[in-house]
């Protein structure tokens, strides 16, 4: 039976979701704002829309006669989940939804299941957040409570630093509130799973990798990840159980999770669980890379109703994986990009991407992870190796450009 389906987001990364639910054989209905999206030429319908307009796409769904919605790699899993409540669709419940998307929700339900995150406290003014810093002290961390990739996100080390910091955050924000955490520190870990029918299956787990903290301060950039993990063995199986409990606790028992972890002082605490598949190429690019398990079949199955291939979530392999992001460290011109087409034929080079803009163009020093122009992912027998494999491939990408 065909089965027609709704594919939120058509760019490079969410090609690889249109691609695998042609190769199940499902027609493709993609939309993204961006009228020169590759994904549209690649879908069979393609739309140009907004796919945040839940009305819009509940009458694109309704008009193609879709089965299931998906969105890979986006934080828009409360439009996902709307859309499918409206059209009666699989699909999680809206307020879960809301719940793993919104900060300040997801802390509170959180810490109420006495999960381990940081201290916290939320403030809907500037006035109010003077006096949450009086309170709180510094250093601190000051979050938009409704954006992804550590938009607006900053260290605050003073109460003179307040300001420019809430500013900066309600630039990325459409809410009137934003989140104030305690800084944690150590080792973090990203997680990925599939949840069905209750039952959790972590398929992706690796080192994030900050390896210029001091250059970016007091922002937080991070530069690909790095697997397997040098966690230890007890350390792992308690990150695992910690994200089996902040599934359950969230009430995610459908599609995605999400996990970021942080070993703080010996003990998990959780960053950030959300309720989708991740972004950057982590799930559905390095991990499938050095394992073979393939998370977006099952994911896409279960959106259309149908009973999910988990054969997918087992590896059929072990290789070590490294991968690595072109970040600017500085405010710049870009007037040309060279060698873009010998990476792929670099050793151990597994998948490259590359997204530019256009030559002439100003870019800043990164301040967000969505400040990224180009990601390699590298694997190799050893996981020192594949470091080295993916350090060099971004390396050979030879950017001219006037400093500012």
């Amino acid at each position: 039976m065909n089965r027609n389906i709704l594919v939120l987001g058509a760019g490079q990364e969410q090609c690889i979701a249109i691609n695998e639910a042609q190769a199940l054989g499902y027609t493709v209905v993609a939309c993204d704002a961006d009228p020169d999206a590759i994904g549209l030429k690649l879908a069979d319908y393609g739309i140009t829309c907004d796919i945040r307009n839940v009305d819009l796409l509940v009458s694109i769904g309704n008009a193609h006669s879709i089965q299931g919605i998906f969105c890979h790699a986006v934080e828009i899993p409360e439009v996902v989940a709307k859309v499918a409540k409206i059209l009666g669709l699989p699909g999680l419940e809206p307020e879960i939804a809301n719940k793993c998307t919104n900060k300040i929700n997801r802390i509170e339900t959180l810490t109420a299941a006495k999960i381990p995150c940081a201290r916290f406290e939320s403030a809907s003014s500037f006035r109010e957040l003077v006096r949450i810093g009086e309170r709180f002290g510094f250093p601190l961390v000051l979050k938009p409570i409704d954006n992804a990739g550590s938009r607006g996100v900053k260290i605050v080390q003073s109460a003179s630093d307040l300001k420019q910091a809430y500013d900066e955050a309600m630039e990325y924000s459409n809410a009137s509130e934003v989140l104030v955490e305690q800084v944690l520190n150590g080792p973090q870990i990203s997680t990925e799973s599939v949840v069905y029918k209750g039952n959790v299956t972590t398929f992706a787990f690796a080192d994030r990798n900050y390896e210029s903290p001091e250059l970016y301060y007091p922002y937080f950039i991070e530069n690909g990840i790095n697997f397997p993990t040098v966690l230890p063995k007890e350390q792992v199986k308690a990150v695992l159980a910690l994200v089996d409990r902040t599934i359950e606790a969230l009430g995610i028992d459908y599609g995605a999770a999400k996990g970021d972890i942080i070993i703080h002082n010996g003990v998990p605490h959780v960053i950030e669980m959300a309720s989708r598949t991740s972004g950057g190429w982590f799930g559905a690019g390095s991990i499938p890379k050095a394992t073979g398990v393939n998370a977006l079949k099952p994911l896409l199955q279960m959106s259309v109703g149908e009973i999910p291939d988990l054969n997918t979530l087992i590896p059929t392999r072990q290789l070590a994986c490294a991968q690595r992001y072109w970040i600017p460290k500085q405010r710049a011109i870009i007037h040309e990009v060279l060698n873009l087409d010998n990476i792929e034929q670099m050793e151990g080079v597994k998948m490259f991407n590359s997204f530019f803009p256009p030559m002439g163009t100003i870019i800043e020093k990164a301040t967000h992870n969505a400040q990224r122009y180009a990601q390699v992912i590298c694997t190799a027998p050893t996981r020192d190796r594949a470091i080295e494999l993916a350090v060099s491939a971004i390396d050979a990408i030879n950017v001219e450009m006037t400093l500012l």
